[in-house]
This record gives structure tokens, sequence and C-alpha cells, in this order.
């Protein structure tokens, strides 16, 4: 049965269809591995092209979001990026 299926499809289409399917598989599983992640005000610092003690004064201005684990100061990039466009645009 699943030779006559194969042979019934036209070779180009069945490229193009598995093609397409492995490119929604890849699409798929990198963006379930871009989940959140928590890093120090040096890294957040580095990835927002700012320096740390700017960092320090969004954090004690209420501007950036952070988060205490413990004694230590953790910020989600996505939503500090995401707080600071939104004050750029005010």
């Amino acid at each position: 049965m699943a030779d006559l299926l194969i042979r019934d499809t036209d070779r180009d289409e069945l490229i193009r269809d598995t093609a397409e399917a492995v490119a929604q598989l890849l699409r798929s599983e990198s963006a379930s591995e871009t989940k959140p992640m928590l890093v120090d005000g040096d890294e957040m610092a580095r990835l927002a092209s700012i320096s740390r003690p700017t960092v320090d004064r969004g954090v004690r201005s209420g501007l950036i979001p952070s988060v205490m684990i413990g004694r230590a100061r953790r910020f989600r990039p996505d939503a500090v990026i995401a707080a600071l466009e939104s004050a750029g645009s005010e």
C-alpha cells in the first residue's frame, strides 16, 4: 500500500512536501528551545548593550524588572528589553 502511494506521487512534490515537513519540525524545535532564561546583571548589561550601572539604576527606579533568587538578582532578557523599548517609546 505504501509503495503504491509513493509511486502515485510526483517525485518533486514528494521532495518539496518532505522538505517542508522537516523545516516545520525544525522551527517548532527551535521555538521550544527558546525558554525564558535568567541571567545576572553583567550578562543583562551585555545583552542590552548598556552599562552595569545603568542596569542597577533601572532596577532601583523600577524600570528594569528583575527577580531575587536568594541573595542573587537575576533578569529575564526578553522582559528587560521589552521594558526598555516600552520606556523608550513613551
